[in-house]
């Protein structure tokens, strides 16, 4: 009997397997499947890797809390599903607003909390790098890996 088919297929399913972990270096996380309108939600970088990795967190960012609004720094965009496109949301001022590099230790998180007003399906997307980084707010995300989120929701009250 000719085991060279299952060998191959075998040999193919391994090879995948280190692709495949290579993608989870750095996971983001939400509290919750779902939240109202203006909920604290928490959310969760964490470093899964055995190397240091950096992102940029915009320090101007704001969130919508009982008619005023708060600081929220956050290292990640919140894009809402628009039917089948997805559009990055702005959660804060984009002009003079201050960013900061960071660095995250391995096996390490860091948590971060903010509020949306907008109703629907979301996301959050990092950009982040390999290794101790000081370059990495400087606008282009040329080199970077990235991270989603699970989906979570923002309801009608």
């Amino acid at each position: 009997m000719d085991h060279s088919p299952r060998r191959t297929l075998a040999a193919l399913s391994l090879a995948l397997i280190p692709v495949g972990a290579a993608t989870a270096q750095v996971v983001v996380s939400v509290s919750a499947g779902s939240f109202k309108p203006e909920d604290r939600i928490e959310a969760k970088v964490i470093n899964k890797d055995r190397l240091p990795v950096s992102y940029c967190i915009e320090l101007g960012q704001w969130s919508p809390h009982a008619g005023t609004v708060e600081s929220t720094p956050v290292p990640f965009y919140v894009e809402r599903k628009n039917h089948d496109n997805w559009n990055v949301l702005l959660i804060g001022p984009d002009i003079g607003s201050s960013r900061q590099p960071a660095t995250l230790s391995p096996g390490t998180s860091s948590e971060f909390s903010f509020r949306l007003h907008d109703i629907g399906e979301m996301r959050l997307v990092l950009h982040y790098w390999i290794g101790e980084r000081d370059n990495v707010c400087k606008g282009s995300t040329k080199g970077s890996k990235t991270a989603k989120s699970k989906l979570f929701s923002i309801l009608k009250d």
